[in-house]
């Protein structure tokens, strides 16, 4: 096993990266962040790949072990070091429903919609092409999926699971911050429920710290 005082977080600027930094700063973890963007030159770099292969960000090193992905990152520092339901036993139905509720923002939310809404309708379609019939089909894919989470949050619960914030929580609010920084020409609009929820996260000192260090260009 890697010794703990050495972890460095390789990425700024994004959702994504923000909540590595958000699991990080809710366990007080101490690491290092290296302010690499996406697509900048050193995430392109062959240094840089030998870290992450796909060049993207956010990527994180504990002593020599390299990790990638965004949620993969979240989920593995979360048990290993007992963030709300994460630290109970691999047969907790409470860290079933953390899985759940992790991998429908993941699937359902950040890749399937909002991803491919930003790529095809936003600022990256520039990079890899507009396409109206792409982003209607993602604007839709949400709207009906985000429906199930505003249902679940109904009279005011706070948490997802196990009234505990968790790392479903973290990975569900910056999915509803990647819908609210899309730019587009029409927004995508949030649910009552959900930005409740949002704004009351919002509130919690690992997120500003976290924010704080994420977009270094606002802060300073």
């Amino acid at each position: 096993m890697e010794t703990d005082n050495n972890i460095v977080v390789y990425g700024v600027g994004t959702t994504r990266t923000l909540r590595v930094h958000w699991v990080l700063n809710e366990l007080s973890l101490p690491y290092r962040t290296e302010e690499v963007r996406p697509r900048s030159e050193f995430a392109l770099s062959d240094e840089y790949k030998e870290i992450n292969p796909s060049g993207k960000v956010p990527s994180i090193t504990i002593g020599k072990t390299a990790l990638s992905e965004s949620a993969a990152i979240c989920l593995y520092l979360a048990e290993r070091y007992g963030l709300g339901s994460s630290k109970e036993t691999v047969d907790s139905m409470n860290r079933a429903k953390i899985y759940q509720w992790s991998l429908f923002a993941m699937t359902e939310l950040d890749a399937h919609t909002l991803y491919t809404l930003f790529k095809h309708g936003g600022k990256l379609a520039k990079v890899y092409g507009e396409s109206e019939v792409a982003a209607k089909c993602a604007r839709e894919g949400f709207e009906t999926q985000i429906v199930k989470l505003d249902d679940e949050l109904e009279d005011g619960k706070v948490y997802l699971v196990n009234d505990t914030f968790s790392v479903a929580d973290i990975l569900m609010a910056t999915c509803l911050q990647f819908a609210l920084n899309l730019v587009l020409e029409t927004p995508v609009m949030v649910p009552q429920n959900c930005s409740r929820y949002l704004i009351d996260l919002k509130e919690r000192d690992g997120f500003k710290k976290a924010y704080e260090l994420n977009y270094p260009e606002q802060s300073g």
